[in-house]
């Protein structure tokens, strides 16, 4: 479970409650950021708002563990899909793939965040292939 504090409070309440993304985006070089810091990493700026994230990426590249999988993940089934997802505003994120179809994840291939996705299971946002059809487990 991630420990909140005041720089990523704003970031975990939203998916918490509303199932959102937010990502930083910097006043001062217009640099949009995830994970959220104190100050912007491209210009130390500390003029950053958060904003809601469209949903929307790009898997650019995934694994699937198939054993040795942490006791915080087995509830999850016999393999787990960790990603890394380019948002389509740019950041990237390393994430869940969930869904009954994400066997068939791939490079290049869209996803969105899961809505409906259960925050106590899933304490940071996850992702979802973009057109799948069946639930969130």
């Amino acid at each position: 479970m991630p420990t909140e504090d005041s720089v990523n409070r704003a970031m975990l309440q939203a998916w918490r409650t509303r199932g959102q993304l937010m990502l930083q985006h910097c006043r001062k070089c217009a640099a949009v950021t995830y994970y959220p810091r104190k100050r912007c990493p491209s210009c130390w700026s500390d003029a950053l708002d958060n904003q809601p994230s469209g949903g929307q990426g790009t898997v650019i590249s995934y694994s699937v563990v198939h054993r040795g999988v942490d006791e915080a993940f087995r509830q999850l089934g016999a393999t787990v899909t960790l990603a890394s997802v380019k948002t389509d505003e740019g950041p990237q994120i390393i994430t869940l793939i969930v869904g009954d179809d994400r066997g068939e994840v791939a490079i290049g291939g869209r996803v969105k965040l899961a809505q409906g996705a259960d925050p106590q299971r899933y304490p940071l946002p996850v992702y979802a292939l973009a057109d799948e059809a069946g639930g969130v487990p």
